[in-house]
């Protein structure tokens, strides 16, 4: 069977029919296979808790982290499951000893949540942030060059950033920042909110010292489900959140084998919760193997489906402009564009706060509401951009009625709330 609305009907019947899914980036949607085994397991669970806990779901979750670590092709020892990437950069850089006057860089396209946490410890302990300016497109060699800057600028600790950006949706050159970071000495910590299931990723020749991705978003699991990978000598240092019963002092006397297996032993069970989404993941994985026909099948219908996207949108909304460089290395199954609010309104200025952030906070309810649709809205470099998700139950029909509603949003928000504004 060929991917799109076919797909969908007998792999997805979750899916509500009567909304047009082309967000998938910011949830993702389990297949019903997955959707099963999660529920499956959930129900073990819940049926006898003493047997599920000590007996059942240790194994399970080794069995899980071996599952990703073929995938990503390194050893499940370096392997941790956290519930999404935020989580993930919060164990890295809340365990990290950081002290007073150390350097963190991260890229002003920085996801909110992970640049709080930046800032956090800013406050906290005086670290000091540097912020690197990217405003799209541009090349790889211009975002590296960008980095370099900044290393030969500052004494820096730590560098964070994505594999591929939450807004707008374009893909850094990861594995060339994360050589950069090794040249100089800096710490990578590696922001893959948007990478399993979406990019290949071999982890033989791309070795962080830290990375995250979330496995709900596009390896098709249940919400609450993300990797995290350390490298071993930071194995001592990196702890769960919450602190809990696994807990082991960095500086504690351990045998080469508990220091080769201790980050499995602090993150296999971290405290009561569901870990049905874990237990559920060698069958998202067997689904895209078999049923979807391998990773490179997925990625060339959805990344294929976006280039189409984009070359529709063009054309159907004259001024709209697609965000991609010469070498086309930013758009993957994720394409954003600018929006020409001109056109919409001579008065509005996305710079301005206050207009941007009423805009922002008017199009999703109107899209839901009005039209069971809905496109994300950001600023970057001081203009509205608007980000679209391709998946492998989606066809270019659900974009073309999706511009449509974003017009509709526009036009909505510039007849009704604009004038209200004190600007």
């Amino acid at each position: 069977m060929s991917f799109g609305h076919g797909f969908k009907t007998k792999y997805f019947p979750i899916s509500d029919n009567s909304y047009n899914p082309v967000n998938h980036g910011s949830y993702g949607l389990p297949p019903q296979c997955v959707i099963d085994k999660y529920y499956k397991e959930f129900c073990a669970d819940l049926a006898s808790p003493d047997t599920y806990a000590l007996t059942i779901q240790p194994d399970s979750y080794a069995a899980s982290l071996k599952a990703v670590a073929k995938f990503l092709n390194c050893s499940y020892k370096r392997l941790a499951f956290v519930e999404n990437a935020t989580t993930g950069v919060n164990c890295v850089l809340r365990s990290y000893p950081f002290k007073k006057g150390d350097k963190i860089v991260m890229p002003s396209t920085t996801y909110g949540a992970c640049a709080n946490t930046v800032r956090f410890l800013e406050q906290k302990i005086g670290i000091e942030v540097v912020v690197v300016d990217l405003v799209f497109p541009l090349t790889d060699a211009e975002v590296v060059a960008a980095f370099k800057k900044a290393f030969d600028e500052n004494t820096v600790t730590l560098a964070l950033f994505d594999t591929v950006v939450s807004m707008p949706g374009v893909k850094l050159p990861f594995k060339e920042l994360v050589k950069l970071c090794k040249e100089y000495g800096v710490l990578s910590l590696v922001d893959g909110a948007h990478s399993i299931g979406l990019l290949p990723l071999d982890f033989a020749d791309f070795e962080p010292d830290y990375y995250v991705s979330n496995l709900h978003k596009w390896l098709g699991l249940p919400r609450g489900n993300a990797v995290l990978y350390v490298d071993p000598k930071h194995f001592r240092t990196i702890q769960t959140m919450p602190i809990s019963h696994s807990y082991v002092s960095t500086d504690a006397e351990l045998t080469a084998e508990e220091l080769d297996n201790l980050l499995v032993t602090k993150f296999t069970f971290t405290g009561s919760k569901c870990y049905a989404s874990v237990a559920a993941i060698e069958e998202a994985i067997r689904f895209r193997s078999e049923e979807c026909g391998g990773e490179d099948a997925i990625r060339k219908y959805c990344f294929g489906l976006a280039r189409e996207v984009g070359e529709m949108a063009e054309k159907k909304w004259p001024g709209l402009k697609i965000i991609e460089n010469e070498e086309k290395s930013l758009a993957t199954a994720l394409i954003t564009a600018y929006v020409p609010m001109e056109d919409y309104s001579k008065s509005f200025d996305a710079s301005n706060l206050v207009a941007a952030k009423a805009f922002i906070k008017f199009a999703p309810q109107y899209q839901i509401k009005n039209y069971k649709s809905y496109l994300p809205f950001a600023v970057h470099g001081g203009k509205i951009v608007v980000r679209f998700s391709c998946q492998v139950y989606n066809e270019l029909s659900d974009y073309e009625y999706a511009i449509e509603v974003v017009q509709k949003t526009i036009e909505a928000f510039f007849l009704s709330e604009f004038d209200k504004l004190s600007l």
